[in-house]
């Protein structure tokens, strides 16, 4: 009984530290994993980061980045992106795959995307009428949400 209250305590004061862990820690740009780098470079040229952080959940690790033209990109441990927030602007075509903008362009002309997330393969895009619109791949659309 003594040793699985021993462990118990244990595990629980595990869970204490990654608990605490758990909030956005402020880091250096240059912490951000390498894919996040190119990321930005390739669809943000030219834009300063105003500031990144770091946030450690259980056994995951999540980046979030902010640039000073006001985007937000949250990436994923190993760098890749994981949603683009435009916060009401319109995403820069470089971070849209070819087949979600044909695909809006055609289905809801004269919008734009303002955030873009990848869920499990699948596209969730915002446009700027506050429509939201999940697409696979392919560009099919799988859900419309007003």
């Amino acid at each position: 009984m003594r040793k699985f209250f021993i462990a118990l305590v244990a595990v629980a004061a595990t869970l204490g530290a990654s608990a605490a862990e758990a909030d956005d820690t402020p880091i250096e740009a240059k912490a951000l994993p390498a894919a996040a780098h190119k990321f930005l470079k390739h669809a943000f040229p030219n834009c300063e980061i105003s500031y990144a952080t770091k946030d450690v959940d259980f056994m995951d690790v999540e980046y979030k980045v902010a640039l000073a033209s006001g985007y937000v990109v949250e990436f994923n441990s190993k760098g890749a992106w994981k949603d683009i927030d435009g916060h009401g602007k319109a995403l820069p075509e470089a971070v849209i795959p070819t087949a979600i903008s044909h695909t809006i362009q055609k289905r809801f002309p004269g919008h734009v995307i303002t955030d873009l997330s990848l869920d499990r393969g699948n596209y969730e895009v915002k446009l700027d009428n506050g429509l939201e619109v999940e697409l696979n791949s392919a560009g099919k659309i799988l859900e419309i949400d007003d």
